[in-house]
């Protein structure tokens, strides 16, 4: 892979993440803020390729200042979510759901006051990783791809719901959002199956959500009993789903067996 179609796509993500920050900034709209985000996820996981390639940290440790940035908007999205899930549960606490909106629109209002800040340090980390910027050989990509899937099927062989299935979904995560630029490296060496790990990702995505909202109304302030057994079938739903996709994840991650991937979805 090299540099010069490195950086291009590293620049691509990184207009996108300053911009779509910009946005909420100006007008704190929700999905400027999850887009930023997004794009932070899909940023840090090119710099965990290139790290692991060039056996050294130094890109995920400059983009620290940037994480911080992504950690404080997600205390925004965080307090958003829990309206929405209010929302969609129909749920009946008006304390609570005021608690949420309050706390939202402060933390909304810290993060724009530091809008400067946050833009001044995007721009700063920016020109520090792109001078860093190595290329790497294909197959340094090929070996990343290949040791990141046989964890995932290490993992999934367990046939567990912990923490190692959300661990699960960070990796297939990586390799999906590399797609674009590791294609050509791949190619030939690995045959991947992006619409099947998108899928599968997507699935274990919404069983972790469904965790976190078992968790919220079940709380002592909320105990919503109804909303948490209605939360708890879909939960079950979406394990038995997950099960029956990640069956011979290797053979399906590795090859484009789209009728497989649809009779598993099915």
């Amino acid at each position: 892979m090299k540099r010069k179609a490195e950086k291009a796509y590293f620049n691509e993500l990184w207009d996108e993440m300053e911009s779509s920050l910009g946005g909420f900034l100006h007008n704190g709209e929700q999905e400027k803020l999850h887009r930023f985000r997004v794009q932070v996820k899909k940023l840090r996981a090119l710099l965990l390729l290139l790290d692991t390639a060039l056996g050294d940290k130094i890109l995920s440790k400059g983009f620290k200042p940037v994480r911080k940035i992504f950690k404080q908007g997600g205390v925004i999205r965080e307090a958003y979510i829990n309206i929405q899930l209010s929302s969609h549960y129909d749920l009946k606490n008006d304390e609570f759901i005021q608690e949420q909106v309050d706390g939202m629109e402060k933390a909304i209002i810290e993060f724009r006051d530091n809008g400067k800040k946050h833009l001044k340090t995007i721009k700063e980390v920016h020109g520090e990783l792109e001078h860093k910027l190595q290329g790497i050989d294909d197959e340094q990509v090929s070996e990343f791809y290949k040791q990141q899937l046989e964890q995932i099927a290490l993992a999934l062989s367990s046939n567990q719901f912990g923490d190692d299935l959300h661990d699960c979904r960070k990796r297939i995560k990586t390799l999906v959002y590399n797609r674009k630029v590791a294609g050509e490296a791949l190619e030939g060496n690995l045959d991947l199956n992006s619409d099947y790990l998108d899928k599968l990702q997507g699935q274990i995505g919404e069983w972790h959500d469904t965790i976190l909202a078992i968790q919220l109304f079940s709380s002592p302030q909320i105990n919503a009993k109804p909303v948490v057994m209605r939360i708890k079938r879909q939960h079950t739903r979406l394990q038995t789903s997950i099960r029956r996709l990640s069956a011979d994840f290797w053979k399906r991650a590795t090859y484009a067996d789209k009728e497989m991937v649809n009779v598993a979805g099915s």
